[in-house]
């Protein structure tokens, strides 16, 4: 411990407790009362309500007296306690100084000692999905606090953004029942006839390029982009393709991903792609490749994801993968990146809404709607549009702007902001903001999108390269496909079988629960009977590849904590009969719909081989 900054001092309890000299200062910090560490922990938190099963997340170890009285008086409701120090020389000497066997031995217990605070959230991986679905409370310790104020500040707001994050991701999984994985099923056609993002792999290297979302300042500056010529290649969102038709502009590729019907509506009025590849992610929205299905030029965005299609394409290997994204425009981005680009130029990527009233979009946009003034209250009305969306209002944040004002957002597009900020700042290249307007995104460079074409835009040659590109679509072996398809079906029908046992055990639960009168000891046995066969089916690998997100809220439900009214066998087993009878019966429908999902793409894909021999 040579040369720590810590001072241990003996108290009036022979409990140990430790000063602590912050860095660049000369008032050292008392991590602990000097008199009754203990009594002083226990005080702490009493003032913490932990009621059913909950994540803690302590914000500095201090010596570990504060961790101590949390599992004391908290242990039957805690999961994870992920507990955070600056210093772990401060850490070590806790382990050394007092018994926190507790602590060490608690199966949920996660130490993370001198990490970057944006990197936290990577160390939690694994266990953020839990604090989500059970609740997290992050506990600061004052002492810690007043040590490292910035560095605790930073873990908090890293830790809150990742699982806010999060939970628009689990909200959008929950609320697409099973819209995204059918979509995939639907879209295999489609990706059948697609090219390979490997074939495309920084192939436009030593070209920048324009990648245009639909924020309402591209009205004002689009009229530019028809000066690009073939120095850059133009990559456009879904959303924006009838501004872009409007000024008889021509994308090299439209980028599409939203899985939801209204999604469509940007396609509704587009005849012909022309030329474009529609890179289109496999979860969009089905009618949109089912338009385009005899489109020559069809690009699917495969991501790491998906272990259906890469069970039925061996994507990784011999297709290649993009890396996903929150929303179209990050999508477009990261496209633009696997082709090569630098720098990259944005349009259109406001992420944010006018302070003082105008439109959500582009005129032209088929969701684009008004916005009202933002109250001082942070109120911000958004009119409804016929056909696409309700008025709606709702209070939003304030975040930097362009112009260095600042202008209103919502979570979710606050989200957006930082998850492209952080891929800007992986970016060994310029990546120019040229939106003139919306949100600002650290690390960019801003200017005016006349400045930057006059900087980036140099020699042509683009429209060679996609010609070559061309050339190089693949043909996926359909007999193989097809084998891989009946394996999946053959596993899902054998899984409906598991479901049939444990409906019937239900059954015999709810008989038994009529007639009263068992012991634990059939309780549990009965319990372990029906786990056993649960175990055995979501064990099989076809099921989360065949369902997707799809099987995700079952997993969640069946994960959930759920208490018996006490502790007597009939309340357990009527607790359980409960909880998983509408689990059982909902497995059981997406088993059968799945299949059904199978038969319908094995037809599509026979059809269309039939008409390529016509």
């Amino acid at each position: 411990m040579e040369g720590l900054p810590i001072e241990l001092i003996p108290t009036k309890t022979q409990a140990a407790s430790a000063r602590f000299l912050p860095p660049g200062t000369d008032k050292p910090v008392l991590l602990h009362s000097a008199y009754d560490p203990m009594r002083e922990a226990v005080r702490w938190v009493e003032s913490i309500e932990i009621a059913e099963p909950t994540n803690a997340v302590a914000l500095g170890a201090g010596m570990g007296y504060h961790l101590l009285a949390l599992h004391l008086r908290h242990s039957g409701n805690l999961r994870y306690i992920v507990v955070i120090e600056r210093d772990p020389r401060l850490l070590r000497l806790a382990f050394s100084s007092i018994n926190l066997t507790r602590i060490i031995a608690h199966p949920g217990t996660i130490w993370i000692a001198g990490e970057e605070p944006k990197k936290i959230p990577e160390r939690l991986q694994e266990t953020r999905t839990d604090m989500i679905l059970h609740n997290c409370k992050i506990l600061p310790h004052d002492p810690s606090l007043k040590c490292f104020a910035d560095y605790y500040a930073q873990a908090r707001e890293a830790i809150l953004d990742a699982l806010t994050y999060d939970e628009i991701n689990l909200r959008t999984t929950f609320e697409s029942q099973g819209r995204n994985q059918f979509n995939v099923y639907m879209n295999v056609p489609a990706v059948f006839r697609g090219y390979a993002l490997k074939d495309c792999e920084g192939m436009l290297k030593g070209y920048p390029a324009i990648v245009s979302a639909a924020g309402p300042s591209l009205d004002n500056n689009i009229r530019l982009l028809h000066g690009i010529g073939d120095r850059a290649p133009l990559l456009i969102v879904d959303t924006a393709q009838n501004t872009f038709k409007k000024h008889g502009l021509r994308a090299d590729m439209v980028a599409a991903a939203d899985p939801t019907p209204l999604n469509f509506s940007h396609f509704e009025k587009i005849d012909s792609l022309g030329d474009a590849f529609l890179a289109f992610h496999p979860e969009v929205n089905r009618q949109i490749p089912s338009k385009f299905l005899h489109h020559p030029y069809l690009l699917p965005l495969f991501d790491r994801d998906s272990t259906f299609l890469d069970f039925l394409f061996d994507v990784q290997n011999h297709y290649g993968v993009v890396t996903r994204a929150m929303n179209v425009g990050h999508i477009a981005f990261n496209l633009a990146r696997h082709l090569g680009c630098a720098p990259i130029v944005l349009v259109g990527f406001d992420y944010a809404f006018p302070k003082h009233g105008g439109a959500t979009h582009a005129a032209d946009a088929a969701v684009s709607r008004s916005v009202d003034k933002m109250e001082e209250d942070g109120t911000v009305r958004i009119g409804g549009k016929e056909g696409k969306a309700m008025a709606e209002s709702g209070t939003m944040m304030l975040v930097p702007g362009y112009y260095g004002d600042s202008v209103p957002t919502t979570v979710p597009f606050q989200q957006y902001i930082k998850a492209l900020e952080k891929d800007i700042a992986e970016c060994d290249f310029d990546v120019i903001d040229a939106t003139e307007g919306g949100a600002y995104f650290e690390g960019s460079i801003r200017m005016t999108l006349s400045e930057a074409m006059e900087k980036t835009l140099r020699k042509p040659g683009v429209k060679k390269i996609f010609d070559d590109f061309r050339q190089k679509k693949r043909h996926p072996d359909l007999d193989r496909i097809l084998g891989r398809l009946q394996d999946c079906q053959d596993h899902l029908v054998k899984n409906r079988s598991h479901c049939d046992v444990m409906k019937k055990q239900l059954v015999e639960w709810a008989a038994l629960l009529q007639q009263g009168g068992f012991d634990a000891q059939e309780a549990k046995r009965r319990w372990e009977k029906f786990d056993k066969v649960w175990i055995e089916m979501a064990s099989d690998p076809y099921i989360d590849g065949c369902l997707g997100t799809t099987v995700q809220p079952l997993y969640f439900r069946r994960q959930r904590a759920t208490r018996p009214k006490d502790g007597t066998p009939i309340a357990f087993l009527q607790c359980m009969y409960e909880k998983y009878d509408p689990i059982v019966r909902d497995m059981d429908a997406l088993l059968g719909n799945f299949a059904h999902c199978i038969d319908l793409t094995r037809a599509a894909l026979q059809a269309l081989e039939k008409e390529r021999r016509i």
